[in-house]
């Protein structure tokens, strides 16, 4: 997972900086190469958090849901409801 993380983010800075590199040679700029890389960067972080920000639960702890996905009833004192 490491490694996949890694890739995204050096991919992103590379894609979006190689945009913006382009774009500087085409209209003679300055601006559009750290702009495309900061997009990158940006780009970059938001797919890894949408990709792996899921962390499983550890197999021993206690969750609210049971095996079927529906969650279970909370446990409360005799004779409250």
């Amino acid at each position: 997972m490491g490694w996949g993380v890694t890739g995204t983010l050096l991919s992103g800075m590379a894609v979006w900086g190689g945009v913006g590199w382009l774009l500087d040679q085409w209209w003679d700029t300055r601006v559009f190469f750290p702009v495309g890389v900061i997009l990158g960067i940006a780009v970059a972080i938001y797919v890894v958090v949408v990709k792996y920000g899921a962390v499983d639960p550890h197999p021993g702890s206690r969750s609210s849901h049971t095996p079927g996905g529906r969650g279970s009833r909370s446990r409360t004192q005799k004779g409250q409801r």
